[in-house]
């Protein structure tokens, strides 16, 4: 046999594991295969051909794959990822999906399916050790969140591993919890603007008729200590109160209380180490105050497209209605945050 012959013969693919029906290994090795390509085609022959309880997925596999005239090799590589899958009705429909993917195609989407797949990875609590050549060594601890955060925000990241030695000798730092109360304006109260107050307040006007500050709406609802942050559905974040005076960091409380963590989508960054962003930038005028601000990473805060006139290379950040959101750098509707 020649090689051109030889080379043809491999590219049939599933018609020549088809020929394989009624052959035995003797007498596929007396044809002159080898003990293990006599194996592979058998039970190709096996899954392609043979008796099973997914006959029409079968039917389906074997049609795609002769459309797409996978070769013998590209179907080794099919039957490699689709072994994988533990599950014979998710193995069949991998397997279909494979026969009908161009074979260039075949591996990526593979890997893709298996990926989707794996179930997600569910955190435990644990420690590991690793150490390096120059005298340095990793500790990975996974724990509960505040008791883990209260260890990192100990550390000094000028010198991350003396500090964090240093704070385990010393007992370590606890973070200081603030309550934080989230009211949502009633239906009988109705945000006014343009008030003309010089000391920052809102005015709230009842459908008695009668009108109050936010101070006063929250103190005859609330007593107590703690921060409280005043919502307005329509507006957004309207303003910020603790029950004895201001806080002075007013501004970057209230969008924390709005986003607990950097507004873009999935990102899990902290607020209290978020950037506060200016949705209408500075340099054009936009105002610093909470409807025009969310708390970014610093990453998303960088990658944000500020320019209004512009396409948003990774997506842009807005406010529709008071609510926060994200628009795609692709056509479609943004995405609500908040």
């Amino acid at each position: 046999m020649s090689l051109k012959t030889y080379l043809a013969a491999l590219s049939r693919g599933v018609d020549l594991v088809a020929e394989c029906e009624g052959m035995s290994a003797a007498q596929l090795i007396s044809l002159g295969a080898t003990s293990a390509d006599a194996a592979e085609l058998l039970a190709l022959h096996s899954t392609y051909f043979g008796p099973t309880s997914f006959s029409k997925k079968q039917r389906t596999a074997v049609a795609h794959a002769r459309n797409q005239q996978h070769s013998l090799s590209t179907l080794r590589r099919i039957e490699h990822f689709v072994s994988r899958v533990k599950k014979k009705v998710a193995a069949w429909n991998l397997r279909v999906e494979l026969c009908a993917a161009a074979s260039p195609e075949v591996e990526r989407l593979a890997r893709q399916r298996l990926k989707e797949m794996q179930p997600p990875r569910v955190a435990s609590e644990r420690a590991t050790l690793r150490q390096h050549p120059n005298g340095l060594a990793t500790l990975t601890v996974t724990g509960s969140s505040m008791g883990i955060t209260d260890v990192f925000k100990g550390i000094d990241q000028s010198r991350p591993g003396a500090s964090f030695l240093e704070s385990q000798s010393e007992g370590g730092v606890r973070t200081q919890a603030t309550t934080m109360v989230v009211v949502h304006l009633e239906d009988y109260c109705e945000l006014r603007r343009g008030n003309g107050r010089g000391d920052g307040d809102v005015i709230l006007r009842t459908t008695s008729g009668a009108t109050m500050t936010g101070a006063e709406y929250l103190e005859r609802t609330f007593s107590g200590e703690g921060f409280v942050t005043l919502i307005s559905r329509e507006e957004g974040p309207v303003d910020l109160y603790r029950m004895s005076r201001f806080a002075s960091t007013k501004q970057r409380k209230m969008l924390s209380a709005e986003n607990p963590t950097c507004a873009w989508p999935d990102c899990k960054v902290p607020a209290e180490r978020c950037q506060i962003h200016h949705i209408e930038p500075w340099v054009n005028g936009g105002e610093t105050n909470v409807s025009n601000m969310v708390p970014l990473c610093s990453y998303h805060n960088g990658v944000n497209g500020d320019d209004p006139n512009a396409p948003p290379e990774r997506g842009r950040m807005l406010r529709i209605g008071g609510r926060v959101a994200w628009q795609p750098p692709y056509e479609a509707p943004p995405t609500f945050v908040t």
